[in-house]
């Protein structure tokens, strides 16, 4: 399947002189993000087009050498003729149409490729977004819907229940439609006529990360978003409600350099081994700080490898290793502040800390699901680094050792409850 990219707008009302495809959101351009977004889509630079008016947008497209970039030669007559000037790159087969200075997530795009098989013979698919609430519903392209079909769109409608997220999968009777105007016109103005024809579908991506940017204001509102987006549903408490209002700001700056995400998972792991260290030397409260700085920065190494695309299993095992490893250190570290006193819970502590992550990884091999429930995530690396932090700081290090060991063993006790539960109810006869 081939896509093109609408690049040719000048971007007047976002006050730069510069393409306002050019605009940096967070590490790259959003003609950057379109073009990446759209390889991982499952798309490959070959068969994308890029429309275009300035040559700047041409030389940004150098790094992308596959790329094919087509002049707009009259870009006051409209992003429909541009959409017309790609005609002759695409040929005869559906194709993505994705506006230049929009941002939608590579995972919205590649669900819109799925449904090429399911596509009826000379529709169109609009991406829409129907949940209303915080959009800047003013400025957007509204849409009108009815059974599934795109009943009236427009920027004017006085009735509406979704929004263009500048997104579509095209058959080749757009371009049908593309010619019978004459004059300027504009893509909504050929929507709105397949629309009349009954062509036109809605595929609702309500929730999916998408952003229209026409001004710098929705630039800073789309980052934000992205950056909150990051958290994930395994977040613990801690790592939900002051790990992450951190760790984004840090990954913000962080993705403006070449560091990757397996380095920060080894500067996480190294600066846990410098809090069992400093628990060691006698140093509490700085050893607590730092145990809880490197919970922190364990967060980065997964927002920074989401949003360049670089998330891979070997990450996500590397880093829950050095995870167990860095757990060891620490808690030895606070053993060996007395060990004839502290070896007993500290023993427990890291039979507990071990065993959350263990209990976790072997109930969904057995039944297929995690556990969900704020009960059985209490004690989350995050809970338990910030419980040492705590500790640390009031020098109560055996009392942070007792805390830990029972805490932990008793979401453990309660997994295997839990897990025990769903085995007779999945396979009575075990």
């Amino acid at each position: 399947m081939k896509a093109v990219i609408l690049a040719a707008g000048k971007g007047r009302r976002f006050g730069s002189e510069k393409p306002k495809v050019l605009a940096r959101l967070l590490d790259k351009s959003l003609l950057e993000h379109a073009v990446v977004g759209l390889r991982r889509a499952g798309i490959p630079e070959e068969d994308i087009v890029v429309v275009y008016s300035d040559p700047r947008v041409r030389e940004a497209l150098q790094q992308y050498p596959g790329v094919k970039a087509v002049y707009n030669e009259a870009v006051e007559k409209g992003n429909g003729y541009s959409l017309l000037k790609a005609k002759n790159h695409v040929g005869g087969e559906r194709f993505v149409l994705l506006m230049g200075d929009h941002f939608l997530e590579p995972e919205s795009l590649q669900s819109l490729i799925l449904r090429k098989g399911s596509s009826r013979n000379g529709a169109i698919h609009l991406a829409v977004e129907k949940n209303l609430n915080g959009k800047n519903v003013e400025e957007a392209t509204k849409v009108l819907l009815r059974d599934g079909r795109v009943a009236d769109i427009g920027k004017r409608l006085e009735r509406f229940n979704a929004l263009d997220t500048g997104l579509f999968l095209c058959s080749p009777a757009v371009f049908d439609i593309a010619e019978s105007f004459s004059g300027a016109f504009s893509i909504n103005d050929i929507m709105k006529k397949a629309s009349e024809k009954g062509i036109l579908f809605s595929w609702d991506i309500t929730g999916s990360k998408w952003a229209d940017i026409d001004t710098r204001e929705d630039l800073r509102r789309a980052e934000a978003e992205i950056l909150r987006g990051l958290t994930k549903e395994t977040d613990g408490i801690i790592s939900r409600h002051i790990n992450r209002k951190i760790s984004t700001r840090i990954t913000k700056f962080l993705i403006r350099t070449g560091v990757t995400p397996n380095q920060i998972s080894f500067v996480s792991f190294l600066l846990s081994l410098g809090s069992g260290g400093l628990f060691f030397l006698s140093h509490p409260a700085a050893a607590g700080l730092l145990a809880q700085i490197s919970s922190i920065i364990d967060g980065c190494d997964g927002e920074l490898a989401r949003l360049k695309g670089l998330t891979s299993r070997f990450g996500a095992y590397y880093d829950s290793l050095l995870d167990r490893y860095a757990d060891f250190a620490i808690l030895l570290g606070m053993i060996m502040v007395n060990p004839g006193e502290h070896w007993l819970p500290g023993a427990l502590a890291i039979l507990g800390s071990y065993s959350i992550s263990y209990s976790a990884a072997r109930a969904e091999l057995l039944t297929g699901k995690g556990f969900k429930r704020w009960v059985y995530n209490l004690m989350s690396r995050d809970m338990r680094l910030f419980i040492v932090m705590i500790g640390g700081l009031l020098n109560q290090v055996l009392l942070t050792l007792y805390i830990l060991a029972i805490a932990t063993n008793i979401v453990v006790f309660s997994r295997l409850i839990a897990v025990d539960s769903r085995i007779k109810e999945k396979h009575p006869q075990y």
